[in-house]
């Protein structure tokens, strides 16, 4: 599974596009007015995206749980949503992507992005349009280890698990926003 950083309302469109060059299928988290949605529900539940409901998030872990077990490549944009920062950066991250790690045993792999806010920036819903061509980066990490977790308390576990994750993509989004900012 991945969990990525969340800038803009294109990042599917750019990660979506990445896993399928490398012949996987994205099944990506979603909230749920997206699946009610008239005007892309339809593809959401066609594409067999995973539906969660923020006032329950643990039916969507669970339908997470479920998609990994049948070999899905579950993408989880572990903010919550597009970040708030008027710097772009990573926020606090929210606890799915590891309980569903730890209990599917998946690895847990870092994905960072940088530029699509350029392009759709974040809570505008417009598309900057120009001569100057806008570059998009995206940058894959290791997975998160978490093997040495699985024999903790699970909240320790989970708490850990975050807390590494936080510090990784983190990391790989700061060194993201540094090279485009040269």
């Amino acid at each position: 599974m991945l969990a990525a950083n969340h800038v803009s309302q294109a990042d599917p469109l750019f990660l979506g596009e990445m896993i399928l060059a490398q012949g996987r299928t994205p099944r990506f988290m979603a909230k749920a007015s997206l699946f009610h949605s008239r005007a892309v529900g339809w593809w959401f539940r066609s594409a067999g995206h995973v539906e969660v409901d923020r006032s329950d998030g643990r039916s969507g872990i669970r339908a997470a749980v479920e998609a990994v077990e049948r070999g899905a490549l579950v993408v989880v944009y572990p903010e919550g949503s597009i970040t708030k920062r008027p710097d772009g950066r990573l926020m606090s991250l929210r606890s799915g992507a590891v309980r569903i790690a730890l209990e599917t045993s998946a690895p847990l792999i870092p994905v960072a992005q940088w530029g699509v806010q350029a392009i759709v920036p974040a809570y505008e819903g417009r598309v900057v349009l120009g001569r100057r061509r806008r570059r998009v980066t995206l940058l894959v990490g290791d997975p998160v280890p978490l093997e040495d977790l699985r024999e903790l308390p699970r909240a320790t576990a989970v708490t850990v698990g975050v807390q590494r994750l936080q510090d990784t993509l983190a990391a790989m989004v700061d060194q993201l926003a540094d090279e485009h900012a040269r």
